[in-house]
């Protein structure tokens, strides 16, 4: 983001305040800093505190930001999306403190991976609900502080993974295209409450995805790893993205160059995604069978 009139970006938001759950690492972290450059007020909410601390102070040790600064400008709390409770205590920590919001952004989430026959319901549970229930929870504790006073903002991060699906990620793809439709069915619905909503589909970059994988097969984090290290875009530019697209009111946000390419390609020449993609499979999956272990997900940020 360039620094000339980056204090005009999000104008029309008059308190300047953002909620970003997992926004103690990874993308979470690139968003709070992109906000923070544009001195807003930055509410974390994260499930390890300790590293989200480790982030805060972080920002201290860089210089780009005062201790002072800091300490009036962002706040944090623990919060697991996956538990309604968690999540009921963090709104009532935000609305006694601040009493509204302007931007919402339901980042955190978990990965998790497996062929439908290593599935099991206690993985496709506890992926649908931290991914796509944590993310219902979000929007639909926060819509009322968002509705309170003037035009504010809705993003729920999916990935590319929910619109061209990654192989042998089955409930994590079935998890975010769940993100997807529930943005779109809110886009039309809140705009009544002066609520626009907006959906990031961004594709693999570096992140610590694959350390998060627990119990995943090495030949799934492989190709992972080979994914991320191949990616052009980094955490800090999908945030920036995020933030122009914010600004923009622009619905859906793709990052990555290949993958805007591959959502056109899929939306006006299905058949041919298709076929493409199904030919690819029976190698990949012997591939991945030969040293297939079940997998399980990691717990969420």
């Amino acid at each position: 983001m360039s620094k000339t009139g980056d204090l005009a970006m999000l104008e029309r938001f008059k308190h300047r305040r953002v909620l970003i759950t997992g926004g103690g690492s990874g993308l979470g972290a690139a968003l709070v800093k992109q906000f923070l450059k544009l001195r807003w007020q930055v509410w974390i909410a994260d499930i390890d505190l300790d590293r989200a601390q480790r982030f805060i102070d972080s920002l201290t040790e860089s210089k780009d930001y005062s201790a002072d600064f800091l300490t009036q400008a962002v706040k944090l709390s623990h919060c697991d999306i996956s538990d309604i409770h968690s999540f009921q205590q963090l709104q009532s920590e935000v609305e006694n403190t601040w009493g509204n919001l302007d931007v919402l952004i339901n980042n955190a989430g978990i990965a998790s991976s497996g062929l439908l026959e290593d599935t099991t319901p206690e993985q496709w549970n506890r992926t649908l609900g931290v991914n796509l229930t944590g993310v219902y929870h979000g929007c639909y504790l926060f819509a009322p502080l968002l509705s309170r006073d003037g035009p504010s903002h809705m993003v729920n991060v999916a990935s590319f993974a929910g619109i061209a699906l990654a192989p042998a990620m089955l409930s994590y793809n079935v998890s975010k295209a769940g993100v997807i439709a529930l943005s779109e069915s809110l886009k039309m619905e809140l705009c009544v409450q002066n609520i626009s909503v907006s959906v990031a589909c961004p594709a693999f970059f570096e992140t610590n995805l694959v350390s998060s994988m627990s119990g995943t097969p090495e030949a799934i984090k492989a190709q992972v790893n080979k994914w991320m290290k191949a990616s052009k875009v980094n955490a800090d530019q999908v945030a920036e993205q995020i933030v122009k697209s914010i600004d923009a009111n622009k619905f859906m946000t793709i990052a990555h160059d290949y993958a805007r390419k591959l959502h056109w390609l899929k939306r006006f020449f299905p058949n041919f995604y298709y076929r493409k993609v199904m030919a690819k499979m029976p190698s990949m999956v012997a591939r991945l069978k030969s040293k297939h272990t079940p997998s399980s997900n990691s717990s969420n940020s």
